[in-house]
């Protein structure tokens, strides 16, 4: 159940096209289209930059840092989806949301590897770990 609403908020994301845009407590981060936040309240709490992607071994790599701009910690949960040169969801084992608790103005590294060498894209969905 929790695969399908994830790809239900990737699917409404895709369709807005626009960067920043919100629906129903759902956010497409600003300054980077590849992640997708759970709710308003955490996205007004981060910050995400330096996006980066590259070939490792034939398989992609995506990297993207992200910063606690409160000064509060905070937890929060997220997961990469891998996408192929078409745009499909690779299938692959289902993977499970990371937590990560973040300190008042912390930078982290949010990294995977992707599943398959078909993924040429992906997508980092981001959620509050409290809720």
């Amino acid at each position: 159940m929790r695969y399908i609403s994830i790809l239900t908020i990737l699917l409404v994301t895709l369709l807005t096209g626009c960067s920043g845009a919100t629906m129903s407590g759902i956010r497409l981060e600003e300054s980077n289209h590849n992640v997708v936040i759970g709710n308003t309240v955490l996205a007004n709490k981060l910050q995400f930059s330096h996006s980066n992607t590259e070939q490792r071994g034939g398989y992609l790599h995506a990297s993207v840092e992200v910063m606690n701009k409160t000064d509060a910690t905070i937890s929060l949960s997220y997961r990469f989806y891998w996408y192929d040169a078409k745009g499909l969801e690779i299938n692959h084992l289902q993977s499970t949301f990371s937590t990560l608790t973040m300190t008042r103005n912390q930078v982290s590294l949010l990294q995977a590897l992707a599943p398959s060498i078909m993924a040429t894209q992906y997508r980092i969905a981001v959620r509050d770990t409290n809720n």
